[in-house]
């Protein structure tokens, strides 16, 4: 990734925090830019985050974003109506950056076990590796096992595994993640 495009993400990267610390609303990084703290780092020319809004909080979302100069993709959510009650697509310096509400309680959950984490000088919460282990195995897209497989790899030993088993099972993803332990 060339220096200015990695500059740009970084640059959008502090203003989403700063928009959710303004507006109080409680947020971690996850996708490929957490994955890059925790596994093995890939490319992205985006950035995802899991945020704690309701159907009121989404609604009041334009809002905020209009008055701090970020823009909404409405073209999207024209493309994606399913999605309007549970994802939020804005762009800020032509970065797009995915707001994710929580699909289930365990994406409560890791939105409270979230960790601050330094960022390009920045302390930016960021899900823990374990929750987005889970959450990888949720989505369960190839790359999704791929991505999952390189944390258990890089964090060898220091994981907990025991919650990892505990909470697989309760989302019913065990195989999933016996699958990955196992390779």
């Amino acid at each position: 990734m060339e220096n200015s495009t990695a500059d740009t993400i970084l640059q959008a990267l502090s203003k989403a925090v700063l928009f959710f610390q303004r507006h109080r609303i409680p947020y971690a990084l996850i996708g490929a830019m957490a994955l890059n703290m925790y596994g093995r780092p890939r490319t992205t020319l985006d950035i995802d985050f899991l945020v704690l809004l309701d159907e009121k909080g989404v609604d009041n979302i334009n809002d905020k974003a209009a008055s701090d100069n970020i823009l909404i993709d409405k073209e999207w959510i024209k493309s994606n109506p399913m999605l309007s009650k549970s994802h939020v697509r804005l762009s800020i310096d032509e970065i797009t950056i995915d707001l994710m509400l929580p699909g289930d309680d365990h994406d409560k959950q890791a939105l409270k076990r979230r960790k601050k984490k330094k960022i390009n000088s920045k302390m930016i919460w960021i899900i823990t590796p374990e929750d987005l282990i889970l959450q990888k195995l949720k989505v369960g897209r190839p790359r999704d096992f791929e991505d999952a497989l390189t944390i258990l790899e890089r964090l060898s030993g220091k994981l907990d595994i025991q919650y990892l088993e505990r909470l697989a099972k309760r989302l019913g993803i065990s195989n999933e993640l016996d699958y990955i332990q196992n390779l």
